[in-house]
């Protein structure tokens, strides 16, 4: 899998091959076969992976048995600051990735559940908050984790995420726009 990220992210995933997969990882192509089908299944698998971490960080977040849910979303963006660091090789190459057309296109259906998956329960908290209008603002809650993980993982030398973090901890910990009675 780490063979394949690395030669999707490099030559993209449309010319990269099984047969050049097999040989970066240093393995026979029917071994690779005889793992998964073929690329698609690679690309799947690595992409169950980053949703892995995705859970995780939610399970962190649901974790926190927080009383006030702004706890519990600043558990969520800790949590996935957390996650991206313990496996910022991973995220680093998966960004690079993540984007191509070809790999949309081979996901298709899978991205856009993953998607789904993630804007309900970013809703839900959200929701439970009584904010205004649960999903624009789950898809700006969404928008804000992502991109300081991305931002991160393309340079995470420089890149202030813990900074990036709080302040959008304190955004939606202070700045949460409610329903009027």
């Amino acid at each position: 899998m780490d063979a394949a990220l690395a030669l999707f992210a490099n030559h993209g995933y449309a010319p990269t091959t099984v047969r050049m997969i097999a040989e970066r990882a240093g393995v026979a192509t029917g071994l690779l076969y005889s793992h998964f089908e073929g690329k698609e299944a690679l690309l799947r698998a690595l992409f169950e992976r980053s949703m892995g971490d995705v859970h995780a960080s939610f399970a962190l977040a649901d974790a926190a048995d927080a009383a006030d849910p702004r706890d519990r979303l600043a558990a969520l963006v800790r949590g996935s600051v957390q996650i991206l660091r313990a496996n910022l090789d991973f995220w680093r190459v998966g960004y690079a990735v993540r984007m191509q057309p070809s790999v949309l296109a081979a996901l298709g259906p899978a991205l856009d559940a993953w998607t789904a998956t993630i804007l309900a329960t970013l809703r839900g908290y959200l929701a439970e908050l009584g904010v205004r209008d649960p999903d624009i603002e789950a898809r700006g809650l969404f928008a804000q984790i992502d991109g300081m993980c991305q931002h991160f993982a393309t340079d995470p030398e420089r890149y202030p995420i813990d900074a990036v973090a709080e302040r959008v901890i304190a955004r939606w910990g202070t700045a949460v726009p409610t329903e009027r009675p």
